[in-house]
């Protein structure tokens, strides 16, 4: 039996189970039509509050993927991940430390989708500390991830992804933000919330890898042009 779902949220999560909980309820919570949003997660394996959460509670339209022990998968690569295993073809890379604080904000997504021929797009909302500047989440349909292959490329251990995101779409001109969608990324550097373990552990890959080197590097940059390029073609068929 096959469910078919409009919206699948993409989320990568490691200990924080109550942030996860409020995230999955705000989103359903605010949605006009909860039963066609899905949760992907992607649960390390060793995340045992996590894994009993998952195990003790009945969440409903949820599909887990454990990491496997003997592979250490980079960051940037886990919402692609989770987009493989999505049954949507609207996908939202999403994180546990948002809130979805806008009613209907899958209605206004499907709604802006519909009027994109191609489906080619980057939608993002208003996180409520960048606003319009710059989309740390965002919206994208399945056409995206079918044509370059991921949504980012595996090559970040932290950060960086929403920066290769948002320079594509600009350079397509296809970033389009959404200000009547209020997501709050509660975000430890905006004051939301403590630096919590998850936090520290992001914190020290920044500081082993340089992934602002990473990014402006030859081989991402040749990438990036070639993924444009990737994009503009299906925009101009």
């Amino acid at each position: 039996y096959w469910k078919m779902y409009n919206i699948s949220l993409l989320c990568p999560t490691r200990n924080r189970v109550d942030g996860l909980i409020r995230m999955w309820a705000s989103a359903i919570d605010m949605a006009s039509d909860p039963s066609q949003i899905e949760l992907v997660l992607y649960v390390d394996h060793d995340d045992a509050a996590t894994l009993d959460l998952l195990q003790s509670e009945q969440m409903d339209r949820v599909s887990v993927i454990v990491s496997d022990p003997n592979h250490k998968e980079i960051y940037s690569n886990l919402h692609n991940i989770c987009c493989q295993k999505a049954n949507a073809d609207i996908v939202f890379s999403c994180a546990d430390d948002l809130v979805f604080r806008s009613r209907d904000w899958d209605k206004i997504v499907l709604d802006k989708f519909s009027e994109i021929e191609d489906k080619v797009a980057f939608l993002f909302p208003n996180d409520g500390h960048w606003g319009s500047k710059f989309g740390t989440h965002g919206f994208f349909h399945k056409k995206w991830f079918s044509t370059l292959g991921y949504i980012s490329p595996p090559l970040f251990t932290v950060d960086y992804s929403d920066n290769y995101i948002n320079d594509i779409a600009k350079a397509i001109d296809r970033s389009f933000y959404l200000d009547n969608i209020f997501i709050e990324h509660m975000h430890w550097t905006f004051g939301k919330m403590q630096m919590d373990s998850t936090a520290k552990e992001a914190h020290q890959r920044r500081s082993q890898t340089n992934n602002s080197l990473v990014y402006q590097n030859f081989e991402t940059m040749q990438k990036q042009r070639e993924d444009i390029q990737k994009l503009k073609e299906i925009i101009n068929e």
